[in-house]
């Protein structure tokens, strides 16, 4: 098994990328249970003859250790050495960054696993519900209307919606929160609102949920310089904006994006020897597109709005509690 897939299973010992005694003791799991580990780049074997077969490769088709989801998206958006984070909405939404210190304690608020990178580790916080919202959104509202046209008129409106505020919680929530029984909410909902606003509002929640992870980051002492932006909400240039304004960092979009495949495509290629590190490999594979610097304006209302919209957790924690008899 691949280091990054292994830190997956709870079963890692991730600083020292060994398999945990002390985990699998506690479960009464045998010696020898967990598969030998290898690296993303650690040339495995060959395809199997069967599935040679089957697909059309040759049986002599190198296979490498390749990764997990978020480690594979990580170094195929580049984020292979200190000061970039990755923002990837998608159905769910991810923020992680790369780190080099083991040791880093982040009270078990956020992931902290083995990078695809040998002997690196990235911290991730994850929404449960990021794109999901968006579409659930669409669906429920406009299901007449592709995403172009229903978020069209968004960038016409000021940051904050006109005094609105969506929560992402429509599954409940991992980061911060890690809860099952949260609901998502709209907050300061009035007459004057129209589709538009809550489009925005919902793009906002979701940012600012993402949000959230990156401000764990930091107070772990992690310096974020710049987010490179990845999946769903890199395709439209307001949500890119929004992004660097609620960050208050630089956030940029690749040229190329092709997710957690380009990861796997450049570990093969460092496997195969055709570049000495997954570094070296970044330098040619990743091209930047756009940069969307923060507007400092704009920094400045979304801080406020930060704070009202961590409030809203709290304040709705219990209610969604007493709702849980009536949902089907």
């Amino acid at each position: 098994m691949e280091i990054s897939d292994a830190a997956g299973t709870l079963l890692l010992n991730v600083p020292e990328g060994a398999w945990s005694e002390e985990i699998t003791a506690a479960f009464g799991l045998p010696a020898g249970f967990c598969p030998p580990l290898v690296g993303s780049t650690e040339d495995t074997g060959t395809v199997l003859p069967e599935f040679a077969q089957q697909s059309g490769l040759s049986p002599n088709t190198r296979v490498f250790g390749g990764g997990a989801d978020n480690a594979c998206g990580a170094v195929g958006a580049g984020i292979v050495r200190k000061g970039d984070a990755l923002c990837s909405i998608g159905t769910s939404g991810v923020v992680l960054t790369y780190e080099e210190d083991k040791s880093k304690d982040f009270g078990g608020k956020v992931h902290f696993f083995n990078h695809a990178h040998p002997g690196a580790f990235y911290a991730m916080g994850v929404t449960l519900a990021a794109g999901y919202s968006l579409s659930w959104f669409k669906d429920s509202l406009a299901p007449e209307l592709g995403f172009n046209e229903l978020l069209a008129p968004v960038g016409s409106l000021p940051p904050g919606a006109d005094g609105l505020l969506f929560t992402p919680y429509l599954v409940g929530e991992r980061t911060p929160h890690a809860d099952s029984v949260i609901r998502g909410s709209f907050i300061g909902l009035s007459g004057t609102h129209r589709r538009e606003h809550l489009a925005r509002a919902v793009m906002e929640g979701i940012t600012f949920s993402l949000a959230e992870s990156l401000a764990l980051f930091r107070e772990a002492g992690i310096e974020v310089d710049r987010v490179i932006s990845i999946g769903g909400g890199a395709k439209n240039p307001v949500w890119l904006q929004m992004q660097a304004d609620i960050f208050g960092i630089p956030v940029v979009s690749l040229k190329n994006e092709q997710g957690p495949a380009m990861g796997a495509a450049m570990m093969a290629a460092v496997g195969s020897g055709w570049f000495a590190s997954l570094k070296d490999c970044a330098d040619q594979f990743i091209g930047y597109a756009q940069t969307y610097e923060p507007v400092p304006a704009n920094v400045e209302t979304y801080s406020r709005l930060f704070k009202l919209y961590q409030q809203v957790y709290a304040a709705t924690r219990s209610l969604n509690e007493g709702l849980q008899e009536f949902r089907g």
